[in-house]
Parts: structure tokens; C-alpha cells; sequence
């Protein structure tokens, strides 16, 4: 009994050892982040800066890559197939996470049991924005003008997929509201519809939003975040405004193959908190409209998150494609 205690002991303290002493030696070479869109938008600012954040705090270089195809699938199963060692990392967000495995047909991977979440940097909201002319002057408002009229209301989306036009199914399915989708190949040309008067509604990007919401060419008309955003504070949320299913939280991070050791999930995790704290970061997220967002248990966010957005998608009548 006594000897094969002692063997047992040795091999539970190099198992101990091994990860530790693992985890310290990584890295040794350079990291790529795949961006799994082309150049330009969220995920591709989100993962630069992040490649850049992960350079310093790790002393490595680090690649940033676009791998666009099929939305998001291509640069994300490229990850999920790539070996678990730490070097191969991914931009992912809630349309890519939570929303695929509801939203695009034969997905060939699992995100909730084939990628680990390292950390999430930022979120945003959605803006419900009106024609400049438009009658009513707040949520409830339209939707009893919505109500009064059904199919009369217009409301312009870039898509299939995109987040605006899930914001506009959500918004559709929760308040119950009977409006005519107009579609459009990208969110410039609903604001120019939108000021010539020919479409009412557009829920849009608020970082985008903004813009116009300032200018005066369009209204605000709610949220939809928890919590008002910062850029858009005089606008209410969806949810103040009695819609208290209505949110719809665009949040963004980066993750890794699923199988990646646990110490170096956690030096990554410890590396991307420590550049999320520094002003230089928070100075450039804020800029460019996003929040900053880093839950406590990113892994159960992720999760519950995963579980959450289907059912609430086939709700919306939204099917894969």
C-alpha cells in the first residue's frame, strides 16, 4: 500500500507541475487572431486592438487575420479545427456565438461545447430610430399608432442574419406589431430613404445611430440595452419603455478551441483584463461607441446566453438559412 501511495502522490504533484510549468513557457512564438468577417466593422476593430493589447501583456507578436465566408462560419470553424495550444484565437460576438447555431442551417461546429470563452471586451445596443416627421414620439406611442394601423408602418433592414434585423423581428414578435420589412443591402440607403420620408423605421447599430439621431435627420425612439447607452443618454431603453423582453446586447470577445489547457486560458483571460483596464483602451472602445463589458463569469454568460437566444429567435419566426 505504502509504494503505491507514494507513486500516486508523485503523479498527482507532476500533474500539478506539468500545466503550471506549460503555461509558463507560453508563449514562445507568435499569436494569430482570426477575424472572421473582412476588414472594417466590430469584430475587426475589437480583435486589432486586442491584437495589440495581447502583444504587450504577452511579449509575443500577434497576427491579426480576416478569414470572412459564409458570415461568420469560415474564420470561426478555421479556429475550432486549429490546434488547442493557445495560438489560435477568434473574435466572437453574439451573432456568431448565440445567434448561428439558431440562425445558420448545418453549423458545423458547436460553439458552446467547441470554443472556450477567454474574455468579452465590449458591448452595444440597438437604436430604434424614426423619420425625422414620423407622428408618434416615443415607443408606446408607436405601437398604439402600430396597433391602430396594422401593416401601414414600414421598417428598413440590411438582411437576413445581420443584428439589425434581429432587433427587428424581436421588436416585431415582442410588442406584436404588424409592419412591412423593407430590405436593403446595407444601412446607408435605409438613412436616405428614412430622410426622404419613404421608410419610417430602422433599428440600427446605436453607434451608428447616433450620428444621424444628433444631426436631426432622424429620431430616437428607445434602447435596446439593459441600461441606456452613454452616446445615445436622453433616448430610453426598450425596456424602460415597457418592452422588458426587448434586449438585445451586441457583446464581443475572444475565444479559443475548446480543448485549449486551462492554464493558458487563464493567462490569456488575465492578459485581456489587464489591457481592458488601461486608459488607452478604454479611451478607443468609448470612442467608437462601445461599452465596456467584462461579466464575472464569462463562461456561464456565454452559456446562458447560447441557451437564451434560440428560443427567443424561433419565437420571432427567424429560421436557419
Amino acid at each position: 500500500m505504502r509504494p503505491f501511495a507514494s507513486v500516486a502522490i508523485i503523479a498527482s504533484t507532476l500533474l500539478a507541475i506539468v500545466p503550471a510549468a506549460f503555461s509558463q513557457a507560453y508563449p514562445t512564438k507568435p499569436l494569430n487572431i482570426v477575424v472572421p468577417i473582412g476588414p472594417g466593422g466590430g469584430y475587426d476593430f475589437s480583435g486589432r486592438l486586442l491584437g495589440e493589447g495581447l502583444s504587450k501583456e504577452l511579449g509575443q507578436p500577434v497576427v491579426v487575420e480576416n478569414r470572412p465566408g459564409a458570415g461568420t462560419v469560415v474564420g470561426t470553424q478555421y479556429v475550432v479545427r486549429s490546434a488547442p495550444d493557445g495560438y489560435t484565437l477568434v473574435v466572437g460576438g453574439v451573432g456568431s456565438i448565440a445567434h448561428a447555431t439558431a440562425l445558420v442551417k448545418d453549423l458545423p461546429y458547436n460553439p458552446a461545447t467547441d470554443l472556450v470563452p477567454l474574455q468579452l471586451v465590449s458591448t452595444n445596443s440597438y437604436t430604434l430610430t424614426a423619420r425625422a416627421d414620423f407622428g408618434p414620439k416615443n415607443l408606446q406611442e408607436l405601437l398604439a399608432y402600430a396597433r391602430a394601423n396594422p401593416g401601414k408602418l414600414t421598417l428598413g433592414t440590411p438582411g437576413q442574419g445581420t443584428g439589425q434585423a434581429v432587433a427587428t423581428a424581436l421588436l416585431k414578435s415582442i410588442a406584436g406589431m404588424d409592419a412591412l420589412e423593407v430590405q436593403y443591402k446595407n444601412a446607408p440607403p435605409v438613412y436616405i430613404d428614412m430622410m426622404a420620408s419613404r421608410v419610417d423605421l430602422f433599428f440600427d447599430a446605436t453607434g451608428t445611430a447616433q450620428t444621424f439621431v444628433k444631426a436631426g435627420k432622424v429620431r430616437g425612439i428607445a434602447t435596446s440595452g439593459s441600461e441606456r447607452d452613454f452616446i445615445l443618454p436622453d433616448v430610453p431603453t426598450a425596456k424602460e419603455s415597457g418592452l422588458s423582453e426587448m434586449v438585445l446586447e451586441n457583446w464581443t470577445g475572444l475565444f479559443a478551441p475548446a480543448a485549449t489547457p486551462r492554464p493558458i486560458v487563464l493567462r490569456l483571460r488575465q492578459a485581456i483584463l489587464n489591457f481592458a483596464a488601461t486608459p488607452d483602451y478604454k479611451k478607443r472602445m468609448t470612442a467608437q461607441g462601445y461599452t465596456l463589458y467584462s461579466p464575472p463569469d464569462v463562461e456561464a454568460f456565454v452559456k446562458a446566453e447560447i441557451q437564451r437566444w434560440p428560443v427567443l429567435l424561433a419565437k420571432a419566426g427567424l429560421k436557419p438559412q
